[in-house]
């Protein structure tokens, strides 16, 4: 064969594998960046990337595509995800979700996930913190797998897999819209609301509201269920949020408080619960008070959280309400600080010791003059200050009592009676003047 034949075969071939290679870690960087996306929609921290995570994930991804895999989370050899990640180079715990179907897109495998509540659990985990995911394709069907993980220090044992079942999403009829604009699916065996919300790229709630039906409804074969309005049709009003919740076989509380758009801690508060409390399936949580329901008492607030085993800085101070720098800033620490089970952490900041009253004295406060009050002259000052004297001398055992400054109308007879007593003076002296004289002269 000609050397020009040859090479021209192998550039082809590298060009074909690195056009693939290129592909795969688009979709597989796409799908990462969806969940991420997701993550920072609902408030929660993204993921941070692990290369040992998407290793595995890749792994996986690549053994399905292969040979149609979707019964469970098995892979090569008999590989588990935890299995997987250990061979990647990936110390600590790990589950997995996995999407897959007839030109599969990474935005649909989100839908996917997001409406099917086991596989929505993993997207909203708070317990673990890295993730990395992987592509494949067998030419007709496309695979999206996500692993996230929580390192730790040495390898967990005896680990159970609590990876949700993976999806393989086979076509649908999906049903054409009537003249009005309007859409109406008939439920076939083995279809469920969760599933017709991914196949029509609606949201669940929205099926709930047009359709009347609570958040655990089940629907039957023949069931028709409304997927989208007729044009200009206003919604029915959304029924009034139950007070309760059944919890269903895998929700957390994390995933119920974000199902009734509230915080963990008003569940925790309205359910007097521990924050690391084991639910069972069928329980009854209480997600907001009825219109005649009293509030239960207010728990005292917690200064400082014990940390459980595998919990993380971003848990805790999501579960406080708290940004992550709050509660970095709280106790003097950075976000790579290693905390330890039993570690405590201040989660909220202590209210300031009020300052001792002093108590009342017996002395009295001074005196103060009406600044619409004038004295009149000094006469009327001194006289004050002897009339305080004398009151003083008279009754040493009453308790000192401070006069008020003289007015003007008060210091007018006193003004009168020294004049008076002067021209009194002056007229003796006069008279006395006068018989002094005439003595003298006879």
């Amino acid at each position: 064969m000609n050397k020009k034949w040859i090479l021209g075969i192998l550039l082809c071939l590298f060009m074909v594998v690195g056009e693939t290679t290129a592909v795969h870690a688009q979709s597989a960087s796409a799908i990462f960046q969806e969940v991420n996306q997701f993550r920072s929609n609902n408030g929660l921290a993204p993921f941070e990337y692990s290369n040992a995570l998407a290793a595995a994930a890749q792994n996986q991804a690549n053994f399905m595509a292969a040979n149609t895999v979707f019964s469970s989370h098995t892979g090569a050899g008999g590989s588990t995800p935890q299995s997987r990640a250990a061979a990647a180079g990936y110390v600590g715990r790990v589950t997995e979700n996995i999407v897959g179907g007839t030109g599969m897109t990474a935005a649909r495998g989100l839908v996917w996930w997001v409406s099917s509540p086991v596989h929505y659990n993993t997207l909203i985990t708070s317990r673990y913190q890295e993730a990395g995911t992987g592509f494949a394709s067998n030419g007709t069907d496309n695979f999206y797998v996500l692993v996230v993980g929580q390192p730790s220090d040495a390898p967990p044992q005896n680990v159970v897999d609590d990876s949700p079942e993976p999806l393989y999403i086979t076509p649908i009829t999906l049903a054409q819209p009537a003249e009005d604009g309007s859409i109406v699916h008939v439920v076939q065996e083995g279809q469920a609301l969760w599933s017709l919300a991914a196949h029509y790229e609606v949201t669940l709630s929205d099926l709930l509201l047009f359709n009347s039906l609570p958040p655990n409804a089940i629907v039957q074969p023949g069931d028709r269920i409304t997927i989208r309005l007729a044009d200009g049709a206003a919604p029915p009003p959304p029924p009034p949020p139950p007070p309760k919740h059944t919890r269903l076989e895998g929700q957390s509380l994390w995933s119920i408080a974000v199902q009734y758009n509230v915080k963990l801690g008003e569940i925790l508060w309205l359910n007097s619960m521990a924050e690391d409390i084991v639910l069972q399936p069928g329980e009854l949580v209480r997600v907001r008070l009825a219109p005649d329901e009293a509030p239960p008492p207010t728990p005292t607030p917690i200064l400082y959280h014990a940390v459980r085993s595998e919990q993380t800085l971003w848990e805790i101070a999501l579960t406080y309400g708290l940004t992550l720098d709050q509660l970095l800033a709280f106790n003097n620490i950075d976000q790579n600080t290693i905390i330890q089970p039993g570690d405590q952490l201040l989660v909220r900041q202590a209210e300031p010791t009020p300052l001792p009253t002093l108590p009342p004295t017996d002395t009295p406060p001074p005196a103060t003059l009406n600044p619409t009050q004038t004295p009149t002259s000094a006469s009327t000052a001194v006289s004050a200050s002897l009339s305080q004297t004398s009151n003083f001398v008279a009754t040493p055992n009453a308790p000192v009592e401070t006069a008020a400054p003289a007015t003007t109308e008060e210091a007018g007879p006193t003004v009168v009676s020294i004049i008076t007593i002067l021209l009194v003076g002056l007229l003796v002296v006069g008279v006395l003047a006068v018989v002094v004289l005439r003595s003298e002269l006879f």
